[in-house]
């Protein structure tokens, strides 16, 4: 949450009812921001991987259960680091004994568990502290995100033979996107629910075009700003292997790109082209995420402090400013040092460098360039 102070008025001239509304305005954010804080914390959001399932047989129920705690740790921290770091920068990172990953950890959340007398099924949620990994991050000069990307709709078109689905059932798609990890990403990935108002919008060809057009119609539609073609077909080589063509954009990004996934001999038939598929998501999700990480990545060892004036011509614009200050996981606390028309002054403390400040502000609509020999940051026009 961030640290709301206010600690002097240096305007005159306006009277009592005035300076009533002022504080009433400044106590109502400041509790709001509480409640939300409550509610949500991005931060629990961004360290917390979610539906992780294990089943796993031993000679007790109780081994078993142990055994799928120490492997629900493993993979949820593999996931993590896939969802906050770069690839590339991963390969500095040492391999964790149990004991120092159990030590990043703060909780795990049984979601659902089933036991019998020799195997144990269970879905469990795994929350790190983020302050214990920034801090792990940091001290092998691993930069990482602290915010999340926006939600994205997805929108698949696939071609095989002389069929194209895109809104029609089909188990081999089907089996390819039940193996993936959506949830546990940087950006929120959501699938259109097939409505007819949604096939209207868009059709297979569209999407096998990369339409960015029709998808933003059909991105409306689901209440989401953005989304991500990606048109897939299967190909016969004359040596009569097969291979997967793919081509994908995100319209927010621009991240665009192609390729071609082998689909294997054997296992023969449609499960080599579920494998396939299920590694061109993987491959496909990585470099978008990977564009939003670069965009989002802070260097945790470095902190800064820094004056700005904001315009405060209105309470409305104040308080919608504040908002998406809030919302800003970089900044850690703020306080308004003057308060008065047209110009109000704000001191924050944040981490990271105040170019990588920038642009989460920026992220948020915000907006901090130079006003004489000051910082300006404003709502973006």
């Amino acid at each position: 949450m961030k640290v709301l102070m206010y600690n002097q008025f240096k305007n005159i001239g306006f009277d009592a009812r005035f300076w009533l509304s002022v504080m009433a305005t400044l106590l109502l954010l400041l509790l709001s921001q509480q409640v939300d804080a409550r509610q949500e914390n991005p931060l629990d959001q961004l360290f917390t991987i979610r539906d992780v399932k294990l089943d796993e047989t031993s000679s007790s129920a109780n081994r078993a259960r142990q055994t799928a705690l120490l492997k629900a740790e493993e993979e949820a921290y593999t996931k993590l680091l896939r969802k906050i770091t770069q690839l590339n920068d991963r390969a500095l990172l040492p391999e964790l004994g149990v004991a120092q990953r159990q030590a990043l950890i703060s909780g795990i959340e049984i979601v659902e568990e089933q036991s019998s007398s020799r195997r144990y099924v269970a879905t469990m949620n795994v929350r790190f502290e983020p302050s214990r990994v920034s801090a792990f991050l940091a001290s092998y000069g691993v930069p990482h995100v602290l915010g999340t990307g926006r939600p994205i709709l997805v929108l698949h078109a696939h071609q095989r033979g002389l069929m194209t689905f895109l809104w029609e059932d089909d188990p081999i798609i089907g089996d390819a996107r039940a193996e993936v990890d959506w949830v546990n990403r940087i950006r929120g990935y959501r699938f259109a629910r097939g409505e007819i108002k949604e096939r209207l919008a868009i059709s297979a060809s569209e999407v096998q075009n990369l339409n960015v057009e029709a998808a933003l119609e059909i991105g409306a539609l689901n209440a989401l700003e953005s989304a991500v073609l990606i048109g897939s077909n299967v190909v016969n080589n004359p040596d009569g292997s097969k291979l997967l063509m793919y081509k994908y954009i995100a319209t927010d990004s621009g991240v665009s790109g192609t390729g071609a996934v082998p689909i294997a001999k054997t296992p023969a038939g449609a499960t080599a082209e579920q494998q396939a598929m299920t590694s061109m998501f993987e491959q496909v999700l990585e470099v978008i995420d990977g564009s939003w990480r670069e965009r989002l990545l802070v260097d945790t060892g470095t902190q800064g402090e820094l004056d700005v004036v904001v315009p405060s011509q209105s309470l409305d614009d104040l308080a919608e400013l504040e908002r998406r200050l809030s919302e800003v996981t970089l900044v850690q606390a703020y306080e308004v040092r003057e308060l008065g028309i047209p110009l109000s002054r704000l001191h924050l403390r944040y981490t990271g460098r105040q170019d990588q400040l920038a642009l989460a502000l920026r992220f948020e609509g915000l907006d901090l360039k130079p006003y004489g020999s000051q910082l300006l940051l404003e709502l973006r026009k």
